[in-house]
């Protein structure tokens, strides 16, 4: 039995293979190599910290004794001796823990990734949350991946009103510290200057952070800058498209249709003026991954919805573009009608088609309203005064047949589009003053209206924006002078009503025979 020797041959140990005790070794004499042993061992074990980081050590043990040396330098208001000498060791040796560009751990991040990646990727399909979480866990100086990461998170607390949605600064985490951590993060590269689908993505998902938080003015900011970055990008130019494979053309293309509808949403209700103008080619309507082929068709149907929304539509009445023709008009609240939802789209998705179609029914309405004279003529709904009032009816009958989760995941779109038929309703009751007699049209309308604000309560909670503002205006009106039969309204967890049950009391046929003595005039 041959006896290993306890330190190998020079040419054994640069090999790194096993040597033998004889001399030559049998590994050098099958090579021709000379077996020699000059080389100096090397000591076993920890070899004790690098010149670097010995210098390290030194440089900040000195700025923690300058600390010590200065009186008062290390009093913390309202903390005792013990916290303040922890004080002391963390920030004289923050020099000694790796650099990190986030604050929170990264469970807290995976874990509000997988949220997105379950509940709201059929909202915004763009962002691969597997291939992010990704990046974060093996490239800790990826500050693009952290920024967008950060900010997704935020939107996503933000947008389902989870708990964590909260600017507490005693929360642990919260929807507040991911988009204070996404506009750190983003401090520490030059993201102005960054051309990648990053800078169009976190200020969009920082855009709908702030929006849900009623911070309107910050959320405009932030949706101009990720539209500026569509610009630099190229992606509201046809010919960009053109050299792309299929993959990247449709991600693309979701980006910027993504972006179109949002900004035509926020613009429309806070009467900003729209900059992205629609490009003739749409998302595919099929993708080869069968995994995402209902979300991606769900979202081309989105797309073709938003084509019904021109821009002079969203303008006011001070506008002077041309007015649409009256038949175009028509045409386009017939096409709204028909619309018919697909079986394989998910019902968060079939939610958002539904409420986006009323909505815009309402809105190509208002504009109606500002150019022709209005009716009560229900053969051609396009030109019936009442119109907003069987949108509203079709909407809260929707509202108990589905889940309230596919509801809530809509966040301060929902709010938005729900508030916007609310007011379109105290809209015509203001035209017609001394009609809230008993038997007349409030008797239906205050019913509904009641209805959407309690949908109101319901998403945004008691501090929503549009809550506020629905309830001062239902206040200012007559219906807050008289006590009405209001029905209350709650999201069920499951199925549908039984037929026997109504949510809404059917509309008082005062109605009609009411709007034949409302003047309503076009807007010259």
């Amino acid at each position: 039995m041959k006896k290993r020797i306890s330190s190998s041959c020079d040419a054994c140990a640069f090999r790194r293979v096993k040597c033998d005790a004889e001399r030559p070794c049998r590994e050098c004499r099958i090579r021709g190599l000379d077996c020699t042993s000059l080389r100096t061992r090397g000591k076993r074990g920890p070899k004790g910290p690098r010149p670097a980081t010995c210098r390290k050590i030194k440089e900040g043990l000195g700025r923690l004794t300058q600390t010590h040396d200065t009186p008062g330098a290390l009093t913390v208001s309202g903390s005792s001796p013990e916290s303040a000498s922890s004080h002391e060791i963390g920030v004289g040796l923050d020099f000694m823990v790796p650099t990190c560009p986030r604050r929170l751990p990264i469970d807290a991040y995976c874990k509000y990734l997988g949220i997105f990646r379950d509940r709201l990727y059929p909202v915004w399909p763009v962002v691969n949350v597997d291939d992010l979480i990704s990046k974060l866990i093996f490239d800790i100086n990826d500050l693009e991946s952290y920024a967008l990461a950060a900010s997704v998170c935020a939107a996503s607390i933000a947008q389902l009103r989870l708990p964590e949605h909260t600017e507490s600064c005693e929360a642990a985490i919260s929807s507040h510290q991911f988009a204070k951590d996404a506009q750190t993060v983003r401090e520490q590269y030059d993201y102005r200057e960054c051309h990648k689908l990053s800078s169009i993505l976190t200020p969009f998902f920082l855009h709908i952070y702030f929006a849900n938080a009623s911070k309107i003015r910050t959320a405009a900011v932030y949706l101009r800058e990720s539209i500026a970055s569509v610009h630099w990008l190229g992606l509201d130019r046809q010919e960009t498209y053109e050299p792309l494979d299929r993959k990247e053309r449709s991600l693309k293309l979701r980006i910027f249709w993504m972006l179109f509808i949002s900004e035509r949403t926020f613009c429309a209700q806070n009467c900003f003026p729209a900059v992205l103008v629609p490009i003739d080619e749409m998302p595919p309507y099929e993708e080869t991954d069968s995994e995402f082929s209902s979300i991606t068709q769900a979202f081309s149907s989105l797309t073709r919805l938003f084509s019904h929304l021109q821009s002079n539509i969203m303008e006011t009445s001070s506008s002077r573009r041309p007015v649409m023709d009256p038949d175009k008009v028509a045409i386009a609240q017939t096409d709204l009608c028909a619309h018919t939802q697909h079986s394989s789209f998910t019902e968060v998705q079939q939610v958002d088609l539904f409420v986006t179609r009323q909505w815009i029914r309402l809105l190509i309405w208002e504009y109606t309203m500002r150019h022709y004279k209005m009716s009560r003529d229900s053969s051609n709904q396009a030109f019936s005064l009442l119109l907003p009032v069987t949108i509203a009816r079709e909407l809260l009958c929707l509202f108990p047949s589905v889940s309230a989760e596919s509801i809530y995941a809509h966040g301060y779109g929902m709010e938005l589009k729900v508030f916007r038929m609310a007011d379109a309703l105290l809209d015509i009751l203001a035209c017609a003053p001394g009609s809230t007699r008993e038997g007349g049209m409030c008797a239906g309308m205050g019913d509904i209206l009641y209805s959407l604000k309690n949908v109101l309560l319901d998403i945004g909670g008691v501090k929503s924006g549009f809550l506020d503002k629905l309830q001062i205006r239902m206040s200012n009106s007559e219906l807050g002078k008289r006590p009405w039969p209001y029905l209350s309204m709650q999201f069920p967890e499951n199925a549908a009503p039984r037929p026997d049950e109504n949510v809404v009391y059917e509309v008082d046929g005062h109605l009609e025979t009411e709007a034949d003595d409302l003047d309503i005039s076009p807007v010259q």
